[in-house]
Parts: structure tokens; sequence; C-alpha cells
């Protein structure tokens, strides 16, 4: 089995590097590479943030709150709304004062008077190769170069923040909420290669990125390479389904359901997190519902992205095809012991499994046979909404369970313009078939195994 570490997609920055070890508890070699950075007109602002957190490591708390400060604004003012925060978040924190998350709520949340065009273009970012203050330097003749880098930083922004554009998040709440929310946040510093949602896992965090890189993995089989963890040296295996960038989320499928984390998140390269809790979240939903049906909706459309990308029924489905198919799916849960579908009843649909387990169960004369269990990408239902006829065995929610459901109403529409997907339906449905004769053709002897206790 091959072992091999992930690869970061976007261009590695010194600050990458910095972040890295700050995150490795090594908080002078994190500001020695970062303080250079802060000449940077593209790096900047995030270099303040990182020189803060290593400043807080060393115990230099006057440089801390100056350089959480400037970050704070600078970084709003460049449309790192998530950054923003984690750092206005910091200044709170460490010295009470909640003026400039105040101000960036003002700025970022939905009170925001916003023109026409409040987009940000940023400025281009130097190379890795942005040479380290050398261990020559005294660590009070840095703290003196990071003082003044900042002072200058401050120098170039405005008394007044303008509104920036509208986020999927933060635009959405209002003042009290935005700042409610975020001090509800926990800010989290990781190394590269730290699994931060292991799949199959119960937790109900969601995650926004500030700074750094994030891969979501699903496990598709045994065989397949393993990503090896070097930090944790703990291995990940899986199909990629997204490389994340900052200002993106992920683990928001806890807002849909309690059930298992359905897939694997890992840094590539060390990362600012901030991880809101599920009590944060539901709190910030009840008092701004839009926020809670805008994040619903993007997991619900990560779920069936997700799917497109690895269930084998639909890997062979166009781009166009799969456009249609994500308006004609729809999302249930289910709890454990909940019949998903009953043996002997009319077609209820396609169950495409999102994330959980279920059981298929046939009851034959006396007898309960257990004929599988699938899990995320795999498909059940398709035997009697393709042969149309009613279903020969039940299928029972093991655990809590999503899946994505294509009622037979919407079967033939979608069906019509997707005929690589009838096809694989129809090939599925007949094996499916075949393989239920057999196991209730078994003599008894052979089907010990089979039988449920």
């Amino acid at each position: 089995m091959k072992l091999k570490a992930p690869r970061s997609l976007a261009p590695t920055h010194a600050l990458d590097f910095a972040l890295a070890a700050l995150a490795r508890n090594r908080a002078e070699e994190c500001l020695r590479r970062a303080a250079p950075a802060l000449a940077d007109v593209g790096a900047d602002a995030a270099a303040a943030d990182i020189v803060a957190r290593a400043a807080v490591s060393l115990g230099n708390m006057h440089v801390a709150r100056v350089a959480f400060e400037a970050a704070a604004r600078a970084l709003a003012l460049r449309g790192m709304a998530g950054h923003a925060v984690a750092a206005a978040l910091s200044v709170k924190r460490l010295t009470g004062n909640g003026e400039i998350l105040t101000e960036l709520a003002g700025v970022l949340g939905a009170d925001a008077e916003r023109a026409v065009d409040t987009s940000v273009r940023p400025p281009p970012l130097r190379s890795e190769d942005v040479t380290p203050i050398g261990d020559e330097v005294p660590l009070a003749d840095v703290f003196a170069q990071v003082l003044d880098a900042v002072e200058a930083l401050r120098a170039r922004l405005p008394a007044r923040l303008p509104p920036r554009s509208k986020h999927p998040l933060w635009g959405g709440l209002p003042r009290g909420a935005f700042e409610r929310f975020a001090e509800a946040l926990e800010v989290r510093v990781c190394r590269p290669n730290e699994v931060v949602i292991r799949e199959g896992e119960h937790g109900g965090s969601v995650f926004f990125v500030a700074r750094g890189e994030v891969r979501v993995l699903r496990r598709a089989g045994d065989d397949e390479p393993v990503l090896l963890l070097g930090d944790e040296g703990a291995p990940v295996s899986g199909d990629e389904l997204a490389v994340l960038g900052a200002e993106t989320v992920f683990g928001e499928m806890a807002l849909l359901t309690a059930a298992p984390r359905a897939a694997s998140a890992v840094t590539t390269r060390a990362c600012v997190l901030l991880e809101a809790p599920r009590d944060a979240v539901s709190e910030a939903s009840r008092e701004v519902p839009a926020v809670g049906r805008g994040l619903a909706a993007w997991g619900r459309r990560r779920l069936l992205d997700n799917l497109l990308r690895t269930a084998p029924l639909l890997r062979d489905v166009d781009v166009e095809g799969r456009t249609t198919l994500v308006s004609a799916f729809e999302t249930r849960s289910y709890q454990a012991g909940d019949v998903v579908i009953a043996q002997g009843a009319e077609s209820s649909g396609l169950h495409l499994i999102a994330s959980g387990r279920v059981v298929v169960r046939r009851e034959e004369a006396e007898r309960t046979l257990a004929v599988a269990t699938l899990g995320p990408g795999e498909a059940v239902g398709e035997v009697s909404l393709v042969l149309r006829r009613p279903t020969n065995a039940a299928v029972v929610a093991l655990e809590t369970t999503v899946a994505m459901v294509l009622q037979p109403a919407h079967f033939m529409d979608v069906v019509r313009g997707n005929p690589a997907l009838l096809a694989s339906l129809y090939e599925l449905a007949v094996s499916r078939d075949e393989e239920m004769h057999s196991v209730v053709a078994r003599a008894p002897d052979d089907e010990e195994h089979l039988l449920i206790v």
C-alpha cells in the first residue's frame, strides 16, 4: 500500500512556514520567519496576525496587542473576513476591549451600507523565499523591528474602514448577533497534515478556514493509497472530495444531521481555523434564521456534490446532467432502527447513502436474512424503481443516516436527460436482484452467517 503526504495546491508563502513553526510551539522561529513579511504589501495583514500570535507565546503582550489590532483592521480591509474576525477576537480575549470586533461587525455584517462594488483584488504575494531574521539578531531587536513595521501598517490604514462585500456567513449577521457569534468561536492554529475531522467520528462543530488549506477525503476501499499524517502518525485514506482555502466552511453537515462525519478533513499546510460549536451555530441560527438556512443549504449542496463525485452509480453522468440531479434529489435523515424502505412496498425512490450505514434485510418464511450492509456512496431502492415492482427486501438504518432521495415522480424526467444513469441503474438492479435470489436459494447450512439473532 502506497504511503504519501498531502500536497498543497496553492503556492507556498514564507508565512506558511512561520505558521507551521508556531503550530509546533517554536514561537521564536515563527517570529523571525514572519517579521520580514510585514514589509510585503500582499502579506502584511496576515503577517501581523501571525507575529502577534508568536508574541503571545513569547510573553510580549504589548507587541501582541498592537499587532492584533492592526491585523484585524488590515485583514478586513483586504476582504479576509474570517482571518480578521480571528484577530479581533484575539484582541478581545487579550485586553477585554471589543471595539475592533464591533467595528468589524459594522463593515462585514448585515448592517454594513455596501456600495455597488466592494470587491477587493489582493496584491501579489512574494514567494516562499523571504529570508528570516537570523539568530544573531537579539530577540529584543526583532520585536523593535516588528513594532516599527506594524506602526507603518497602521499608518496605511484608513481612519474608517469601508464596508466589504457580503460574506455568506458574516454578511447575514447584524451587529449584536455578529459579536455574540464571534465570541463563541475558538481560534485554532493547526500543523500541516493534521486531522481536523475524522470520518466516522461524531462531532457537532463547524469550521471556517481563516488562513491555510484543507483537503477533504472519503474512504473508498481497502486497496486505495493511504495519506500518511507526519505529525500525528495516523493514516487517513480516501478519495479526494475537495480542497478548501481561506474563507470556506467545512463540517457544516453537523447542521443537517447527528450522523457520524461522512468524510475526513486534513490540513495540507499550517492553518488558522475558527471552530464554531454546534450550540453557537444554533444560537446564531435562532437569532438570524437566514444564517442557519444558508449554512444548511450550503451543506446540502456539498453533500450532493460529494456524492456526484464519489458514488459509483453517478460517475458516468456528464456535468450538465449533474446540474439536473442537484435539483431533483431531496435530503432525508434516519435514526438507528428506522425503516428506510419497507419490504413489499411500492417504490419510494432511489436512495443514495450520504452518511451513515444501512442493512438490507429479507424476511423469508421464518428466517430473517441480512443481505448486505451499505454505506456512503452506495444506492438502495433501485430494484423496485427500475424493474417496477414491490420491494423484495427491507432497508433499515444501523446508525444515524442521511440519504439523498430521488422520488419516483422525478425519476423519468432525470433519466431522460441522463441515459448513462439509466443504464447504470438497470445493470445494478439486475445484479442486485440476482444476488437476492442467490441468497434466498442457499441451503440452510450455507446461510448460518446470514441469520440475524
